[in-house]
This record gives C-alpha cells, sequence and structure tokens, in this order.
C-alpha cells in the first residue's frame, strides 16, 4: 500500500485551513479568530515552520520504510542487517595471490615480506620464507600490498626486488600470473545474492543452491551443469568479475568453499569458462569517434551480462548500438542469433566500423 507524501506547501496549507476553524475569546469579551493568510503575521510564520517540521518527520518514516525491504535499504542502513539475516555477509576487497619464479645463483633464503615490484605502484610480498636452491627457478608465494584489482599481475611479467639480493638473477609471476586481487562487491551485486537467497533458499544440492556457493566464494558468472561426467556428477562453470577466466588457484578456492556445504553424496567439479570474443561488423551514420566509443562501451557490458552457456540475440545487439543518441546505426554481422556452449562466455571481440552508404 503506498503512502502519499505531502509537500510542505500541501502542509502549510492544511496547517491554515485547521488554524481559520479556531476562535477564541479575548480578555475583553471579543472574539479572536486566526489568519495564518495575512501576509507578516505570527499564524503565517507557525503555518511555515509546522509544515517544514512535518516534512522531516515525513521524510524520516519514508527512510525507515525504504529501509525495511531489502531492495530499497542502503549500505549505510539496514542493507547489513537484511544481509546478516540471510546469511549472505558481502564479499570483502581481496588481495591477490601467486607465485613469483626466482632464479638465484647462490643458495639464499628470502624471508616473508620480502618485497617484488613491477612498476612501482604495488607490491608483493613473500607470505612464506623460501629457501632458493642455486641456477634453477624456484617458486615463492607472494601476497599483493594492497587489496583490489590492482595487484593482478599476467603470468611472465618480470619483477624486481625492492631490496635487492646480490645472487638473485631473475624474478618473474609464473604462468598462472598473481590473481584473486578484487575490490570490495559492489552494492547491487550484494543485494543481488542476498534477494536470490530469500527467493532461492538452499534446497539440498539444487541448480541455484550451487549458483549461490560459488557467487559466496566469489565468482560472478555461474553455469551449472547436471551429469557433467555422468549420472550423479555436477559441474560448475565458473568466470570471475569482469568476465575475466579465473586462475587455477582461484579454481581450487572456489571448489574448496563448495565443498564444504555441498550434500555429503553430491560429487561437483569446479571449472573454468572459456572466453569467446564475438566479432560484429557495425554501420554507423554518421560515423564518429564519439558514437563508436559509446556503442563499445555498451556492447563489452553487455555480452558478459549473457552469463556462461547464455544465447547471444542479434535483435537485442541491434537494439543496444540504436541507443546511441544522434546516430543511425546498423548492424551487418552477425545476422543471426548466436548459442553459446555451457563452457563459454561470450565478451566484446573486434568491431569492423563501416559509414553510412
Amino acid at each position: 500500500m503506498s503512502w502519499p507524501i505531502p509537500s510542505p506547501s500541501t502542509l502549510a496549507q492544511r496547517i491554515a485551513a485547521a488554524m481559520l476553524t479556531q476562535q477564541f475569546t479575548a480578555s475583553d469579551g471579543s472574539t479572536v479568530r486566526l489568519d495564518p493568510n495575512a501576509p507578516q503575521t505570527l499564524e503565517q510564520v507557525l503555518s511555515t515552520v509546522w509544515a517544514l517540521a512535518l516534512s522531516e518527520v515525513y521524510g524520516h518514516i519514508r527512510d525507515a520504510l525504504l529501509e525495511m525491504m531489502v531492495t530499497t535499504a542502503t549500505e549505510n542502513g539496514l542493507l547489513p542487517e537484511h544481509a546478516e539475516m540471510w546469511s549472505t555477509p558481502r564479499r570483502p576487497a581481496a588481495a591477490a595471490i601467486g607465485n613469483v619464479l626466482v632464479t638465484a645463483s647462490d643458495t639464499v633464503t628470502l624471508p616473508i615480506n620480502t618485497a617484488f615490484v613491477s612498476d612501482g605502484a604495488v607490491q608483493w610480498l613473500v607470505t612464506k620464507s623460501t629457501t632458493l636452491a642455486p641456477d634453477s627457478a624456484s617458486a615463492v608465494p607472494v601476497k599483493a600490498s594492497v587489496t583490489g584489482t590492482a595487484g593482478n599481475l599476467a603470468g611472465g611479467v618480470a619483477l624486481t626486488l625492492v631490496s635487492p639480493v646480490s645472487s638473485v638473477k631473475s624474478a618473474v609471476t609464473d604462468h598462472e600470473g598473481i590473481a584473486g586481487g578484487a575490490e570490495v562487491e559492489a552494492v547491487e551485486a550484494w543485494r543481488a545474492r542476498i534477494i536470490t537467497a530469500i527467493r532461492a533458499p538452499i534446497g539440498g544440492g539444487t541448480a541455484s543452491d550451487y549458483t549461490r556457493w560459488a557467487q559466496d566464494a566469489g565468482a560472478a558468472y555461474v553455469n551449472v551443469i547436471p551429469g557433467w561426467m555422468g549420472a550423479g556428477t555436477v559441474g560448475v562453470i565458473i568466470a570471475m568479475p569482469g568476465a575475466v577466466i579465473p586462475s587455477p588457484s582461484q579454481v581450487h578456492q572456489i571448489q574448496a568453499e563448495i565443498d564444504l556445504k555441498r550434500p555429503i553424496r553430491g560429487n561437483v567439479t569446479v571449472a573454468a569458462a572459456s572466453v569467446a570474443p564475438q566479432n560484429l561488423i557495425i554501420a554507423l551514420n554518421p560515423d564518429t569517434t564519439q558514437a563508436r566509443q559509446q556503442i563499445t562501451a555498451e556492447l563489452k557490458a553487455y555480452f558478459p551480462s549473457k552469463s556462461i552457456g547464455g544465447k547471444i540475440h542479434a535483435a537485442e545487439i541491434a537494439a543496444v548500438i540504436s541507443t546511441i543518441n544522434g546516430t543511425a546505426n546498423d548492424l551487418i554481422e552477425p545476422r543471426a542469433d548466436i548459442q553459446l556452449a555451457p563452457t563459454e562466455i561470450a565478451v566484446l571481440g573486434a568491431i569492423q566500423w563501416q559509414g553510412a552508404s
């Protein structure tokens, strides 16, 4: 049931109307009537002040009621209380972890908190004291000094020690890279998980259960495949925020967290999704740099939104590019819908631009 909130002017009119109905007998026996509509009178001032005060009360009641609903609660209000009630805590920011392959000419030990750098913006600190064998690459576990995506690093990137060690000849990230760094969970993503927890409570190993468990562990996109490796098995295909393919260590972490929650007889395998770049041919009218940038941004968001194993509709792509103001655009390719494989997640590939013919 809705509750209309009157404006301050409406409240002032109501108060004025109530005052007009009042009359008093003065000490000299005369009848006194209040006239809040008369300019520069105490009654006019009082009606305005009371209206403003009541407007604040209405606003406070409105805000309190909005906080009671998960769909409208705020992160600084009651959303954390809703999350606690439905056992859906907000995912905190995480620091990236991985291994650095270090080669030394002599036996040397790198103590905990030994720092590596790439461009100087972030440091990666050794998490376990590691003794390096001479003339061989030793894996040294490291963790980013800051949380967030800034600590992620691709495989094969050369690093240097902040405090040089004479016998260390080289340091490079291993093939998995340094991964797992993430920002604190976005409010709307958190809200969506809370709503999912309400709408689809744990059901003893349903598809929605595995989706929720994987997302709680950090995955952003999930596709649950029954019978993944035969009868009685389940495949959980995952991708990380930004449609990033998870590293083996991230897959292992999510597998471990699901194993703690799955049914005892549940035979589940977590696997990384594969990226399916989508190449397009688009005709622009007019063909401007700004239009290209806007369309590119829209499509970068569109393709991952179809999730893993989804279906890409050509009509939806055409609708996306037609929303750019001031342009009359046409999708040349693809013309047909595209069904992704159960393990694929779509991302924007190359765009071939054409001017209007």
